[in-house]
């Protein structure tokens, strides 16, 4: 009756623990851990199945972010876009502040930068004329940081913007808002390059203005002046990127244009 099957399930229940006792002993014995035959799961949380009641566990969403990165970030030139192969022989020297000197402070700066880089290091504004290095020290700074163990992600401000109003509009799968914003670092390369429009304008405040407040850094390079900035936005982009990113002028001559020579 019932009294027996108590019996038997305590039995049971003490045959286990004893097994389980000798199991530990014997391992001991033969030089392992203890808990050697355990079930050992990466993320003792949800047991490496993803899901918490139906939730998705944070390792998950982790997982699912470092795809993110992967896919935002492949195909950069960041092996061959470090600091010690900036050159600054290709910027002109002489008297006063010559390109080259204010190139040096330039480089200084970023490599400063990338080795102190934290969660709350300022934004930065790289800006001037096309061809003097800001894709390349950009992508340096981002070298060091993934090095750092830092999230990084590096896009141009087409793709950006293209992938943003594709997933806005259902013509494509993806969480590229949550990610730009979720980033340790963000660099947008080239802004300015891209085809304006009311969406690009409202989508770059929304980014600028949500990462502004999270105190997390942003990194642009553009063409545009600061003037130019101001009227191809608008007076309020403009004056947050003015009031609150680091400014770094890069001066010179187109360099892929001496390179050809």
């Amino acid at each position: 009756g019932a009294v027996d099957a108590k019996e038997y399930i305590k039995k049971l229940a003490e045959i286990n623990l004893n097994a389980q006792s000798q199991r530990r002993l014997f391992l001991k014995k033969a030089g392992f851990p203890e808990d050697w035959l355990d079930v050992h799961y990466t993320c003792p949380k949800c047991e490496d199945k993803g899901f918490v009641n139906g939730i998705m566990c944070d390792c998950f969403k982790d997982l699912l972010k470092s795809l993110e990165y992967e896919k935002l970030c492949s195909k950069l030139p960041i092996d061959s876009c470090r600091f010690d192969n900036f050159k600054l022989d290709y910027y002109p020297d002489g008297a006063g502040t010559s390109p080259r000197r204010r190139m040096e402070s330039v480089l200084n700066y970023c490599k400063t930068y990338a080795t102190d880089f934290s969660r709350r290091s300022p934004s930065l504004l790289l800006y001037g004329k096309t061809g003097l290095g800001k894709t390349h020290l950009s992508l340096a700074v981002a070298g060091k940081a993934v090095e750092s163990g830092y999230g990084v992600i590096y896009t141009s401000a087409q793709n950006l913007f293209n992938k943003l109003e594709k997933e806005k509009f259902g013509r494509s799968d993806g969480n590229t808002e949550e990610t730009i914003l979720d980033c340790d670092l963000l660099i947008i390369d080239d802004l300015g390059a891209e085809f304006t429009t009311q969406f690009t304008v409202s989508a770059l405040y929304n980014i600028i203005n949500s990462r502004e407040l999270e105190g997390k850094p942003t990194i642009i390079s553009t063409n545009l002046t600061p003037e130019q900035l101001t009227s191809t936005y608008s007076e309020r982009i403009a004056s947050r990127i003015l009031s609150n990113f680091v400014m770094l002028y890069f001066d010179g001559s187109d360099i892929r244009q001496i390179k050809t020579r």
